[in-house]
Formats: structure tokens, sequence, C-alpha cells
């Protein structure tokens, strides 16, 4: 399959998703005053279209390296393990897996100052929703999504278990971003609910640095980084620095020198935080 289809294929994703998420967060809203024209949807539709290709591209290159690079150390006993499970087993291995390296991925663009000016353009989110869920710096997204496919392939999981893990990833991502009230009881410690992600976007001080896993919220129960207020979600989101609002210089802002950051005084072009009050 060539790139093009490969587009395409992400264009038919985005038409399925309109007709699921527009109806959802009409009806089952988590902030009822946020309208569907909001303060940058431009920008975040400009990302969905447009910063969709340099994800791609930079994925793609990104997995490659890593799969020649790390592929003579994986012993052939492990394949052939992976190989002699049944891909309902592969699908759940790549889920753990997967999410336990984009845990750690995740963690570390907060922590190093260079890789956080990635991951503040996602970060810069003033408004949750499906189409926000978009607004991630292709380099921040190439490295911490890829991690599932590089493990898929130095393993040699198999096609079928590959595509349902891509296809349940790539519908969670929008959920956990959607301006959607749902909970699953008990069971939202198994499979992380919007309102834990929304928390991780929060720019109160309480919420910084938590709730870094991208499925299972078991990983940052482990790694002492949870926090779940299940009935409460933040009212507001986005950071203190200073993400340009186009889509070239939010592009361009991890490259140039750092400015500020969440601890210091707000410039008056920087991003504002949280324009919506939750119900």
């Amino acid at each position: 399959m060539n790139f093009l289809d490969n587009y395409l294929d992400k264009l038919i994703f985005l038409v399925s998703a309109a007709l699921v998420f527009i109806p959802l967060e009409r009806v089952f809203p988590r902030v009822r005053r946020q309208g569907w024209i909001r303060d940058n949807l431009k920008l975040d539709v400009m990302y969905m279209l447009l910063g969709a290709v340099a994800i791609m591209l930079l994925s793609a290159i990104f997995i490659t390296v890593a799969v020649v690079l790390l592929g003579p150390l994986v012993p052939e006993s492990a394949r052939s393990f992976v190989r002699s499970q049944n891909f309902v087993v592969q699908a759940l291995m790549l889920i753990v897996a997967g999410d336990l390296y984009y845990y750690w991925a995740h963690r570390l663009f907060h922590t190093l100052p260079v890789l956080w000016k990635f991951h503040a353009i996602h970060h810069s989110i003033e408004d949750m929703d499906w189409i926000a869920a978009h607004r991630t710096h292709p380099v921040d997204t190439a490295i911490t999504n890829s991690g599932a496919f590089i493990i898929a392939l130095l393993f040699d999981f198999g096609a079928l278990a590959i595509l349902i893990f891509g296809v349940q990833f790539s519908w969670h991502s929008l959920l956990k971003h959607s301006n959607v009230s749902v909970s699953w009881g008990p069971l939202r410690w198994l499979y992380l609910t919007p309102t834990f992600h929304h928390w991780h976007h929060a720019n109160v001080e309480e919420a910084y640095d938590k709730n870094f896993a991208g499925q299972l919220p078991v990983w940052d129960l482990v790694f002492g980084t949870a926090i779940m207020k299940q009935d409460e979600g933040p009212d507001r989101y986005g950071v203190n620095d200073p993400v340009p609002r186009t889509f070239l210089g939010s592009l361009a802002y991890p490259f140039k020198p750092r400015q500020t950051g969440r601890e210091e005084a707000e410039p008056a072009d920087a991003v504002v935080p949280g324009n919506a009050v939750a119900d």
C-alpha cells in the first residue's frame, strides 16, 4: 500500500469519526457550554489534515530505523513464542507492551525540556474535543505512538493482531480527548476514560505530570502518577508556554530558544489556558 492509499484511508477514518463524535459530543457533553465552533478550530483542522502527512512520514522513518537497529537483539525464541499465540492474545500483548512504551516515552516528553517543547503543542489545547486530539507535533507523535508497531515488527506479531490494535488505538485516542461524558465504573482503571485523560491536560498544579498512560491506567498506578476524579473534570486546560496559534508557527516553536515555562509569567501573546467551564 503506497502513501496516497494510506492518506485516503486516513481521510475515510476522519469522516467516520466525524459521524460518530459530532453527535456524541452534542448529546453527552462533559462541558455543556462548549460549542462546536470554538477558538483554534481552524488550527486543529489543519493539524488533522496536514499534520497527519508529516506524522505518517516521520513515523515510517522512526519505525524503520528502530527495527533495523534493534532487530538483531531480539532472540528467535521470543519471535517463535509470539507466533505461537492466537491473534486475540497477540492483540492484548500489543496493547500492554505498547502502552508501557507509550507511558515512558510520554513521561520523557514531560521530563526533558527539549522534548517538552514538542509536547507543549499538544498541551496547548484549550478546549478538549475529538478534533483537538490531532493537535500534536509530528516529532512528538512519531516517537510516542510508534512503540506498539516497533514491537510488532521486532517480535513478528501477526497482521490481524496489528490491525486490531491499530483500530482500537485510533478510536480510543479520539475518545479520550473528546468532549464526551462517559464512564465505565470500576473498569475505568482497566481502560482509561476521557475524564482520566482530561486531567492529564488540566492546567492546574495538582494535575501536572499525571496520567501518562495512553490506554491502561494501571501504569500510572504502578509508577505513582495517577490522578482520578471520575465525577469531576478539570475546568481549565492548556499551558503557560507561549505556543503560537498558527500551524506553521507551532510547528517551528520547538526549534526556537526556550522563553518561558509553566512556572513563569505568561506573555501577552501566549495561549491562554482554559476558557470552558465544566458542569
